[in-house]
């Protein structure tokens, strides 16, 4: 089995030819170029996960690699061809070069989905041997970084959040803009900022007993108001790519809605600090200390007292109408997001937390997104790279929005930013809950195994009888297929959000989900699922043959 290092050394080499042999091509421009744009995005991806530490030995990472690797040698041959004036033209029609090149970009899609699948798992396996090894893994799991957009664009959605418009209600739930609440914390027209010294004396100083959840570029404190309310204090680290304005439009817009599924976000915190120069700087200036002075913040938000949806996924412990309940309490949640044209773009179980309640709130908007009114739009600092390429700046996890196995395929490929984003993860999300009460523990690429199951017309058999009477079963096996229809390939065949809620409820008729894309070519070398008794399913693994 490939060094997985040296297999990615490979394929961002095979990137780089794709991208010089693109620039010379004679026939199928159009077609070289949108392999280029695809193979130079996957590269950059792979390149910030190997320096990330994120790729290691394993066998299934290493066949994904493998196969990759493959379809982008297979994506070379057939772009040197198009370079040709005349010799590979009499053996290959022009029509027929670029069906293969169509079919060579999906399949280089496929794969790479695969090897993201891959990845997640390898990056569970570590995180659960470091918890096994004593250190226990924290509730909020490490965000990833964001890419700037347009400052006017959040304004002008901001601005049509507060016109007074966007109310709705769908089965009891209303989505308001808040005017007034009881809640302990009411949304305002603008946040509170709190000083510093209240969140000092809130955290105890910062006391590491407080601290609920840490990840590579925040961490998350437990924290009592002088009034006796608890909070959670959030720091926000600003770079390059993520402005404080922004993130302030796009809390600010999430605070005026009233949604029960939603976090409460209360306030910030903004202080002032001394960081002493660099060595370069006092050797400018003849050695003399200088101070650069730097701005620190904090969000302030509700406290969750029972950890996230994720830990209830790893360890199970409720029953099926109270999983239910949560399923159909996040769906509330990101509908009432999409209604005013905000995608979350890293909607996962680690990002909903449970409060006192057992009620479901979808956190987190470090990396959302306000659309435009068409919808769909591209991911700016993307859509740069793919088109002249990557530097450094953009190989330091600041240009991949969201979490590596729930993000959309059509990101994946061509940066596409779309409220069918958040439908996708939510599938996996939902997919995942239901796997957690099956007798048979699916693997890491939980779409595969419902798919599997679905498509043998035995989901019953992987759930105990004794636990789940007829109606809920019915439940569940709904929540399967809603499920594999939010997780298809094409964004299209994907429901809205609020269709998702009416097919929770039971009503709307379900259609039939598509097969999933990329096991149309794999299939005969990769198996997760395929049951044909209960025996058979009580061994799965994600592992080439």
């Amino acid at each position: 089995m490939a060094d997985p290092v040296a297999a990615v050394e490979k394929i961002v080499k095979l990137g780089l030819a794709i991208k010089e042999a693109v620039d010379t091509v004679r026939h199928n421009e159009d077609e070289c170029r949108e392999i280029r744009k695809r193979v130079l995005r996957f590269s950059a991806i792979l390149s910030q996960l190997q320096q990330t530490g994120m790729v290691n030995d394993s066998p299934a990472m290493s066949g994904a690699l493998e196969d990759l690797e493959e379809s982008l040698h297979q994506g070379l041959e057939l772009v040197m061809a198009c370079q040709e004036r005349s010799t590979i033209r009499r053996l290959i029609s022009a029509g027929d070069l670029a069906k293969q090149l169509r079919r060579v970009k999906d399949d280089i899609l496929n794969k790479v989905m695969l090897a993201s699948f891959a990845i997640n798992v390898q990056t569970t396996i570590v995180l659960l041997s470091i918890q096994a090894g004593g250190n226990p893994l924290l509730r909020q799991q490490e965000d990833i970084g964001v890419t700037e957009t347009s400052h006017n664009r959040y304004l002008t959605n901001y601005a049509r959040v507060l016109d007074g418009h966007g109310r709705s209600e769908l089965y009891g739930e209303r989505n308001n803009i808040l005017a007034g609440s009881r809640a302990p914390f009411a949304s305002l027209l603008a946040f509170r900022e709190y000083e510093l010294s209240e969140l000092k004396a809130a955290t105890n100083n910062f006391a590491y007993d407080n601290i609920i959840g840490q990840g590579g570029h925040s961490t998350v404190y437990k924290g009592v108001l002088n009034d006796g309310n608890v909070v959670s204090f959030k720091t926000f680290l600003e770079s390059p790519t993520l402005s404080w304005a922004r993130s302030y439009d796009i809390h600010l817009l999430v605070s005026k809605l009233q949604n029960k599924n939603i976090v409460k976000i209360v306030g910030y915190v903004a202080h002032e600090v001394q960081a002493p120069s660099s060595s370069r700087t006092m050797w400018l200036f003849k050695r003399k200390e200088y101070q650069i002075i730097k701005r620190e913040y904090f969000w302030v938000e509700e406290y969750m007292p029972n950890g996230s949806l994720d830990k209830i996924i790893k360890e199970p412990q409720f029953d099926w109408p109270s999983l239910f309940r949560i399923i159909k309490g996040v769906a509330q949640g990101m509908h009432c997001l999409h209604e005013h044209s905000i995608v979350h773009m890293d909607m996962k179980p680690s990002n909903v937390l449970l409060d006192c309640d057992m009620n479901p709130k979808i956190v987190d908007f470090g990396v959302s997104e306000v659309l435009n009114d068409n919808q769909i739009t591209h991911d700016s600092v993307m859509s740069d790279i793919l088109v002249n390429g990557w530097g450094e700046e953009y190989i330091d996890g600041h240009f991949l929005r969201g979490t590596m196995g729930y993000i959309a395929p059509e990101y994946f490929a061509e940066a596409t930013v779309s409220k069918k984003n958040d439908v996708y993860a939510f599938g996996i999300t939902l997919l995942e809950i239901v796997g957690s009460i099956s007798m048979f523990k699916p693997p890491m690429v939980v779409e595969e195994w419902a798919w599997r199951a679905w498509e043998s017309g035995r989901i019953e058999d992987l759930f105990d009888p004794a636990l789940l009477v007829e109606s809920q079963l019915m439940e569940v096996k709904r929540c399967v297929q809603v499920g594999l229809l939010c997780a298809q390939h094409d964004p299209a065949n994907r429901p809205t959000m609020a269709e998702v809620l009416q097919m929770l409820y039971g009503l709307k008729e379900l259609p039939t989900p598509k097969k999933l894309h990329y096991l149309e070519s794999d299939d005969e070398k990769w198996s997760i699922c395929s049951p044909p008794s209960p025996s058979a399913m009580s061994d799965v693994s994600l592992s080439p043959r």
